[in-house]
């Protein structure tokens, strides 16, 4: 099976630039700024996102395409090489096929691969990256011979290798129609016989291009052909190196067309028989050998019976599978569900079209949380970053770029790289930078500008701000520069203040050590101010940050030996020198040495200052005894079974959560997914029901407003539901009612608000609503705007104007709802107000 190696831990990973320049003892003023969020701006980002199509290769001589009429069923693409279109949607993709139709039987000509060479410069000098596939024929059946199509993928790729700048990666092509891998010669995936010939072609795409471009197939059956096959037929060897499986990825083609997206998931194999179920969750797990996102494209087709009205399909597939880029052209029976779907505000992302969600959403979305920097840095002096970053996309970065933070004014400007850094590990959720660097001795004194800067790899885009990421923030983005300013007053020069670190941490011991845990102590620090804590580094990598002078390191693997060396933080974020390191080496495992299985994480609830999780229970081969639930790096939790709510937390806040597990002799399995959850708001308006257990629900009978309420006929609680994180839970089977009565006058309030989410979404057609003297099938109330209720899998508050649904505010009475529609699931409100 292909698996991701290192995905669950690599979401919360810290991200260690201290392995590679040491942080002295230079005075510094720390400031911790807290940035402002742009949840809602679809703005343009580099390799990621909507592409459109076109024809880079434009010369009639060459390409039969660029006239269409010779074509039959040819829809053709734009011919401009300004890709206007693209710019003017806010794209920074295009698609291009490389038609081959003329060349089956004959070497490419010159004249093919020039204009090959001069459309993709084209590409560069708009400012975009082009994705590309070889093809022999638009449709229907077609045979190329092994060696002929070997020689075409070298003379092809010596034209991409030297235009790799620009090329975001290619659709494998070559075979059958479309070079989708079907209807044609070498494409029976059963064939045991031609299977030799399609990974000599994926061998010599690999070789012929460079390292950093992604190699994007159809079919996931062919992914595990090449990367992982049950056996190797290919006489020659199967020789891909780890760095080339690394790069061969997945292009999702007829994706929602239905449940196996029209073939894609449903082919048979030489391999032996896989159920669909097994190939998408393939493609679910697809990662790196170093647990980093593949690329993920596709296109939608003319058919779209898994593409719900409702876009829950969309959002849910994407996200699995971690999609960075698809087709915005093809096909318009799909993305016009998209363009049509009108979608509720949930979590972090704002009320929009399925359309625009996806467009915010593909890819990797940087968004920058906090960072602590000092203020004064003085020449020749460490200036030392701890930022805390969301991804609020659906993958990683693909492609590696490099980091750097910049100081800038006037007349200096100082590129100060972070090569520790690699921007990849940012998977979707929380990611932590902590890293440092040093000044040049020679940095002219004055106030900078401090900024975060990921420009392209390639030296020759560098200076081009549109090929530099920009962070989802708002009043930080420098478009003329194509960099995310930090703080706009960094002072290089003299300190004034607590300019003073504390001192070293001096003896630093191993305490202890089990198969899965190092403990280590050392001797407080001192300061002119005051000590505050402490970081302890493993390897590089930071592991924990105690205030006091001890510290367990948990979750080792047994008979491993690790490096730690611990640095003291004062209150102005003066961070002392590495104390000296020391080695242990966990224990050599005897008895029970099984770790037991990760658990997988959900949240079952949520108010303004509490989290409720739940998880799978582990299992091991002697048996679980706990659970430790971990919110971000900090151990939160060590409940028994497997449940936990954390509370204390800040409302309108993220945090994100994973869980291990651990048996009686120690073993700790590897983390859970991470599960990223924001508290609600504070509850303004007049609460109705907001089941915090004051008053209890459904034993107390009374609502928040000290009415009756209760229920009847549901599948828990006695038939009352059940209230779990906060929220009342209703499991139904075309029975249920629920009421609790309102009683007061409404006038001075506008809205009936409630936060519900359903466990499949849709559920808005199972049940009526009625107040006020208005019953109505809740999705059948219009919301603002004239759209109607929809119940999605994620809570979201649906807003009811009272006047507007004919609703008495002066004679309210009861709100009441019936669930006596022949519907069958569960809904989870997590509270009900008026405002």
């Amino acid at each position: 099976m292909l698996t991701r190696t290192l995905r669950t831990l690599a979401a919360a990973v810290l991200l260690a630039g201290l392995g590679a320049v040491a942080v002295g003892a230079s005075p510094a003023h720390a400031a911790t700024v807290t940035y402002e969020a742009d949840l809602g701006t679809a703005f343009a980002n580099p390799e990621r996102g909507y592409h459109n199509r076109y024809e880079i290769i434009n010369d009639p001589a060459v390409n039969d395409y660029v006239n269409a009429a010779t074509i039959p069923g040819f829809n053709p693409d734009l011919l401009d090489r300004t890709f206007a279109r693209a710019k003017a949607n806010g794209n920074t993709l295009i698609h291009s096929y490389v038609h081959l139709d003329k060349y089956k039987t004959q070497p490419l000509p010159q004249a093919l691969l020039d204009n090959l060479a001069s459309g993709l410069a084209a590409v560069r000098a708009a400012g975009m990256k082009a994705v590309l596939r070889p093809a022999y024929t638009w449709d229907g059946y077609v045979n190329v011979d092994e060696a002929r199509i070997l020689g075409h993928i070298t003379q092809i790729n010596a034209v991409i290798s030297a235009n790799a700048d620009v090329v975001l990666h290619l659709e494998t092509g070559y075979l059958g129609a479309w070079g989708e891998w079907h209807t044609g010669g070498l494409t029976n995936p059963s064939s045991v016989e031609e299977a030799p010939a399609r990974y000599r072609i994926m061998k010599r795409i690999a070789d012929t291009t460079p390292a950093s471009i992604p190699l994007a197939m159809r079919y996931p059956i062919y992914i595990k052909e090449m990367v992982e096959p049950t056996t190797c037929v290919v006489p020659e060897g199967c020789t891909l190196t780890q760095a080339q499986k690394d790069r061969v990825s997945f292009h999702n083609d007829c994706f929602l067309a239905d449940y196996n997206d029209m073939g894609t998931y449903d082919n048979p194999s030489w391999m032996g028989w896989f159920y669909v179920e097994q190939k998408k969750q393939w493609m679910y797990d697809l990662a790196t050998s170093t647990g980093h996102n593949k690329m993920v494209g596709g296109e939608t087709c003319g058919a779209d019976g898994y593409n719900d009205a409702a876009c829950v399909n969309a959002q849910t597939e994407m996200q699995k599978l971690n999609f960075t880029e698809i087709n915005e052209d093809y096909a318009a029976v799909n993305t016009d569900k998209w363009k049509a779907a009108n979608l509720a505000a949930s979590g972090s992302d704002p009320a929009e079209t399925c359309f625009v969600r996806i467009k915010r959403k593909l890819g990797y979305r940087l968004r920058l949380l906090d960072a602590t920097f000092p203020t004064t840095v003085s020449p020749g002096g460490g200036l030392s970053l701890t930022a805390h970053l969301h991804n609020d996309g659906w993958s990683g970065l693909i492609k590696n770029r490099p980091v750097y933070l910049v100081l800038e004014n006037a007349g200096h400007r100082y590129n100060l790289p972070l090569p520790a850094v690699d921007p990849r590990a940012w998977l979707a959720g929380p990611s932590t930078i902590s890293t440092s660097v040093t000044l040049p001795g020679g940095a002219a004194a004055g106030t900078y500008k401090l900024a975060l800067w990921l420009p392209d790899p390639s030296t020759g885009l560098q200076s081009r701000p549109e090929y530099s990421i920009r962070l989802a923030n708002t009043g930080t983005w420098d478009a003329a520069k194509g960099y995310n300013v930090l703080s706009n007053a960094v002072t290089v020069g003299s300190c004034t203040g607590d300019c003073v670190a504390p001192s070293v941490p001096s003896g630093l011991v191993v305490s202890g050590v089990t198969n899965t845990s190092v403990s280590l102590s050392w001797s407080a620090s001192s300061d002119n101010v005051g000590v505050t804590g402490y970081q302890v580094w493993r390897d590089g990598v930071l592991a924990g940050s105690p205030s006091g002078t001890s510290f367990t390191d948990l979750g080792r693997s047994p008979g491993q030996s690790y490096q730690y060396a611990v640095r003291a933080v004062d209150a102005a974020g003066n961070v002392s020198g590495s104390s000296a390191a020391v080695s242990a080496t966990t224990s050599g495992c005897s008895g029970d040495c099984t770790a037991p299985s990760a658990p997988v994480l959900s949240s079952s609830g949520k108010t303004d200052s509490t989290v409720s999780l739940s998880w799978t229970a582990a299992s091991d081969n002697v048996g679980v005894t706990g659970y430790e639930v971990f919110r971000g790096s900090t151990l939160v939790g060590s409940p028994s079974g497997t449940s936990f709510t954390d509370i204390g937390l800040s409302a309108s806040t993220s945090y994100g959560y994973t869980v291990r597990a651990r048996d009686a002799a120690g073993n700790r399995s590897a983390a859970s997914n991470t599960v990223t959850v924001t508290t609600n708001a504070v509850t303004t308006g007049l609460v109705l029901d907001n089941f915090d257990g004051t008053p209890a629900y459904p034993s107390a009978s009374q609502n928040d407003l000290g009415k009756w309420t209760g229920g009847n006929c549901f599948l828990d609680g006695g038939g009352s539901g059940v209230v779990t994180g906060g929220a009342l839970s209703l499991r139904y089977n075309n029975c249920g009612w629920f009421g609790s009565d309102v009683g007061v006058d409404l006038s001075g309030y506008t809205y009936l608000v409630v936060r519900v989410k359903g466990a499949a979404g849709g559920e808005q057609a199972h049940f009526n609503l009625g107040l006020g003297g208005v019953t109505k099938v809740f999705g059948d109330f219009t919301v603002d705007g004239g759209g109607r209720p929809v119940i999605t899998t994620g809570y979201q508050d649906i807003r009811i104007p009272l006047v507007a649904n004919g609703i008495s505010r002066n004679s309210p009475s009861q709100l009441a709802m019936g669930f006596w529609y022949g519907g069958s699931s569960t809904i989870t409100i997590d509270q009900i107000t008026f405002q």
